[in-house]
């Protein structure tokens, strides 16, 4: 009884010194939610057409994909991962399976097969993502590249076309299900069925715990690298699912089809949770930011706005989520889960050991000129060699800040939409009559005003500069698009002409940038007390917390420097094309990105040489004029440029691995 009587009281206790759930407690909690339904009592206010059951038909319509495609994104970064495959998986499932039901299968086969394409896909990642400790965001890249030319190739062989016809499909693009379509509904059950795995099974729970805590988890006994590869798994399947949906909704499978949906599947993601926080993001934030996005693009649509300045507002919605998130959050632990300890593979090695893996790209790189010049003898002519580097003056002086983006963790995916912006910003200028330095100008200060916004939300608020990016990435090219109304701006001849006038042995000014770009690059990271600090942000931030480092104000100078080498490589592409192309430098930054790996970096931080990205700069060089030389189609060449980009990364993996493991042993 006295035992009793004192549990009870110390309960009491315990119950008493709780305090009352607040308002601001559950806005924090449930900030999206609110913001969603705000959102959609605005909408309903100010059109009339908004709140109809029609619409709210179609707007669920819209969502069936991008929900399915969110929550194999969900599940990824969960673990800690990321998939940049998921928008090539689409289209390769939907492709499939418009081939199986035009060869006179029935339906359910196709839907079988478009599913096991994104497993397939999903099992490579994972593959060489667990197998061969490669980052997950370059090797889905690459299987993005391939699995885009892949699908192109088998799409070719039905002339780019593929009608999708068959009953199952038809009832998932027209049926509705007591006013709800049927697509709809699947995917709901879809998003229910994940909760349910990630809420209520001891997988969910093991995903959690290797997402929020890897190291904890494996010295609690899970099989970490085994539950990372189902993930990958679910997501490749999931992502397929995605591409039968829209195979059913559109009903004409096209090259076109899921270009851009990876980073869309990470934005509502994103959108829902605030940012990408490892071992924490629900599905129900999931359903929620794909709820928001999808009426955003709804509403717009129906008040006439233009698709580029839908575009734009995109970018910066993401945006302004992931900073009212962070202020509402503000007690939330960091996006970043505790990961693994960083650590220099090649301080393991013996010195041969590491020579031959460091100059493993290098031999790749000869071994491939030589190819391409067996094969087509144009490729080693001296006007094909300046060809070789001038094309790609402004890839290699990204490639240096992403160089430093990389080793400090601070990834950066914003360059190509930057440099069309800058691009946009100084044709305007020069169109109003500014003198020709005063528009250049207005160019460089555009690209760095965007570096300089992305590194106080990074570095003020603690976000993820990949997530930041990205937003980026959407809204700067958005801007760019629309105020040029997507056409393109011819520039001053006068600087043309500067930057296309031969200097010596056919080459033009493009070349003593370049080196003025890597040269810049070595003084910061060798010769600065800057460069000491961004090895040191990349491999052990605690080291300057110790030090008395301002963090914060690290990262704003880092992204800032990035910048800066941003603003030369749109320099040097206005000079090239004569003029502001709004799609100008698209795919550049992951161009940037794969130069920097293949050379060695640690995508992890920390860790990498500005020789090697010289390397790797070169062999992405080669092998894009070696692949256009051969004439062949996108198709081949998506194919081809992945899937020899795959392999490269398999080399340098492979042989990093051998050689530390000889010398442990």
């Amino acid at each position: 009884m006295t035992a009793s009587l004192t549990s009870r009281a110390n309960a009491d206790k315990a119950s008493a010194g709780k305090k009352p759930p607040s308002w601001g407690s559950f806005f924090a909690r449930n900030a999206m939610l609110v913001a969603a339904i705000i959102l959609f009592l605005a909408f309903v206010a100010t059109s009339p057409v908004f709140g109809t059951s029609g619409n709210a038909a179609n707007i669920l319509r819209q969502s069936a994909s991008v929900l399915v495609l969110g929550l194999a994104m969900t599940i990824v970064v969960l673990i800690g991962g990321i998939d940049l495959s998921v928008g090539s998986v689409v289209l390769a499932s939907a492709t499939i399976a418009g081939i199986v039901l035009a060869e006179g299968l029935h339906p359910v086969f196709a839907i079988v097969a478009g599913i096991g394409v994104g497993a397939i896909v999903g099992a490579i990642n994972a593959a060489m993502i667990e197998g061969l400790r490669i980052s997950p965001v370059i090797v889905t890249l690459g299987t993005m590249i391939a699995v885009r030319g892949f699908s192109l190739v088998w799409l070719g062989r039905y002339n780019s076309w593929v009608e999708i016809k068959g009953p199952l499909f038809s009832d998932l693009a027209r049926r509705t299900v007591m006013g709800v379509p049927l697509d709809a509904l699947l995917a709901l059950a879809l998003a229910a069925t994940v909760w349910f795995v990630l809420t209520r099974t001891t997988l969910g729970r093991a995903w959690h715990a290797t997402g929020d805590a890897p190291v904890a988890a494996r010295l609690a006994g899970l099989r970490v690298r085994w539950l990372r590869t189902g993930a990958y798994v679910a997501c490749g399947a999931l992502a397929g699912a995605a591409g039968v949906l829209v195979a059913a909704r559109t009903g004409l499978i096209s090259p076109s089809i899921g270009q851009g949906l990876e980073f869309f599947a990470i934005a509502v993601v994103a959108l829902g949770a605030g940012g990408l926080p490892a071992g924490r993001v629900r599905v129900s934030q999931t359903v929620i930011g794909t709820l928001i996005l999808i009426m955003i693009f709804n509403y717009m649509t129906i008040r006439g706005v233009p698709g580029t300045w839908q575009t734009t507002v995109t970018g910066l919605l993401l945006l302004g989520a992931m900073v009212a998130g962070r202020f509402l959050q503000r007690d939330a632990a960091s996006d970043v889960a505790t990961g693994e300890a960083i650590s220099d593979e090649y301080a393991r090695m013996s010195p041969t050991g590491a020579w031959l893996t460091r100059s493993a790209l290098a031999i790749a790189t000869i071994v491939l000129a030589i190819v391409f010049a067996l094969i087509n003898p144009r490729f080693a002519i001296w006007p094909n060699v300046v060809a070789i580097v001038e094309q790609n003056a402004t890839l290699a002086i990204v490639a240096v800040g992403a160089m430093i983006g990389i080793v400090s963790r601070s990834v950066d995916i914003s360059p190509g939409s930057v440099i069309a912006l800058g691009a946009v910003a100084a044709a305007l200028a020069a169109q109003a009559g500014v003198p020709l330095p005063l528009a250049l100008l207005a160019g460089i200060l555009t690209c760095l005003a965007v570096y300089a916004l992305n590194g106080v939300i990074v570095g003020r608020l603690g976000l993820d500069p990949l997530i930041v990016t990205l937003a980026a990435w959407i809204w700067a090219r958005g801007l760019a698009v629309s105020l040029t109304d997507a056409t393109t701006i011819g520039f001053d001849m006068r600087f043309v002409m500067l930057m296309n006038t031969p200097l010596a042995f056919g080459f033009t000014l493009s070349v003593p940038l370049i080196g003025l770009a890597f040269l810049a690059g070595w003084i910061i990271l060798r010769r600065m007390p800057l460069g000491i600090r961004i090895y040191a942000a990349g491999g052990d931030p605690r080291m300057l917390r110790q030090a008395g480092v301002n963090e914060s104000r690290l990262r704003v100078t880092i992204l800032l420097a990035m910048g800066f080498f941003t603003a030369a490589g749109m320099l040097v592409m206005l000079g090239r094309l004569g003029a502001a192309a709004p799609t100008a430098g698209f795919g550049l930054e992951l161009d940037a990105i794969v130069a920097v790996i293949l050379g060695g970096a640690s995508f992890r931080g920390g860790t990498g040489r500005l020789r090697d990205t010289a390397i790797g700069v070169l062999f992405l060089a080669i092998l894009n004029n070696g692949l256009s030389g051969l004439q062949m189609g996108d198709a081949q060449f998506f194919l081809i440029k992945g899937t020899i980009i795959l392999a490269a990364l398999t080399l340098r993996a492979a042989a990093q691995g051998f050689f530390s493991r000889r010398a442990l042993a």
